[in-house]
């Protein structure tokens, strides 16, 4: 394609320099400097810093700065614009040199002292000796995209926390509404099954208020193992006064009973001990595994696997079921799955879930045995 007639390249170059929306730039030396592992590299940088000068910019570039002409830009080192924080600037100017071209995104500032985000490609300018001479770079200004990109992470901390302490207010309610119901409702049904029991002592064999009073006993024993169940269900005692460990094994002989699935259990809960808010986040997370398994896998066989390496906590649930598929991974399908990956990362840990067809699927929770402590 040739240019149109009367332009030539040099002036389509500097159109397209001066008309861009970015900003362009070149930087020059007042003299080249050598750069490599036979030079001082902070002593070179110093000098950098002072005598690398900006010589060309653009309307962007001069917009970028609030500045009100080129004039006011010209001439400028990198001790001008990176005032606000030289040592981080130094060190990364390093690497640049190293590299000789980079894209990184920066904190600047304006000349009114404004603080404003760049995103920008850098190229190290060599002259025929292979020293440095300048750069060019382009930039553009990237601060609403950042902001708008902060908040949406500070949001999401934000939800993650509310809602990590949202599991803890529920955990909490839980144990209590647990112990409430097994003590005082269980004590109360007990009482009653021994005041009817004392009655029916005591009344002739031939009284026909006695098979009443056996049919009495029987069905309060029935709402007790209901009432135990519920309970259990609600929060298993045996957490809180045995442990993680002891929970995952009876968790998993009573998954076993209950499904007629093979479990088979390796604790080994020798090393630091296990917070309690972790040790019910993991226990939650075995409990969603195995309703899993039990609703979709069709396995036969259940391996429960916990452990401690390197101030680790590591839990995998592994059955030998059809295998989880990637969309069933995704979506409102899949809010179990969800809660887990939740419930680890408020626990500054992680989920994660893999499995092929008809290989089975693993479920395999890591989280620092430290993170329930700063919680």
């Amino acid at each position: 394609m040739t240019p149109p007639a009367g332009l030539e390249n040099e002036q389509l170059l500097e159109l397209f320099f001066s008309q861009s929306l970015d900003g362009f730039f070149i930087m020059t030396l007042d003299e080249p400097v050598e750069w490599g592992d036979h030079v001082d590299k902070d002593e070179v940088m110093d000098f950098v810093f002072e005598h690398l000068r900006l010589t060309k910019v653009n309307s962007a570039m001069v917009a970028q700065f609030n500045a009100s002409s080129a004039d006011e830009l010209l001439g400028r080192t990198p001790a001008h614009f990176f005032a606000h924080d030289l040592t981080s600037a130094k060190t990364r100017w390093r690497r640049f040199f190293d590299q000789g071209r980079v894209h990184n995104e920066t904190d600047e500032r304006r000349l009114d002292g404004s603080a404003f985000r760049v995103e920008g490609d850098y190229m190290v300018i060599h002259d025929a000796h292979g020293r440095i001479v300048g750069h060019f770079g382009v930039q553009r200004d990237v601060t609403h995209r950042y902001r708008a990109e902060e908040e949406i992470r500070t949001s999401r901390e934000q939800l993650r926390a509310l809602a990590a302490r949202l599991q803890q207010v529920r955990e909490e309610e839980r144990t209590r509404i647990a112990r409430e119901i097994h003590d005082e409702l269980g004590q109360a049904l007990t009482s009653l099954r021994l005041d009817i029991a004392w009655l029916r002592r005591r009344l002739p064999r031939d009284h026909k208020v006695r098979p009443h009073c056996a049919s009495l006993i029987e069905r309060i024993d029935g709402t007790l193992r209901a009432v135990r169940r519920i309970a259990t269900e609600l929060r298993p005692s045996i957490l809180d006064q045995l442990g993680l460990a002891a929970a995952l094994e009876w968790q998993g002989q009573e998954f076993g009973a209950r499904t007629g699935i093979d479990v088979l259990i390796e604790v080994n809960a020798e090393g630091a001990a296990i917070p309690d808010d972790l040790g019910s986040s993991a226990f939650r997370i075995l409990q969603e595994s195995l309703t899993n398994v039990a609703r979709h896998s069709g396995a036969t066989r259940v391996e429960i696997r916990l452990g401690q390496e390197n101030g680790l906590l590591r839990l995998e649930v592994i059955d030998n079921g059809v295998g989880i598929r990637p969309e069933q991974m995704e979506g409102t399908a899949s809010l179990g799955l969800i809660g887990m990956r939740e419930r680890a990362l408020a626990s500054g840990g992680e989920v994660r879930v893999t499995g092929r067809s008809g290989r089975g699927t693993t479920v395999s929770l890591k989280v620092p045995l430290t993170a329930g402590e700063a919680s």
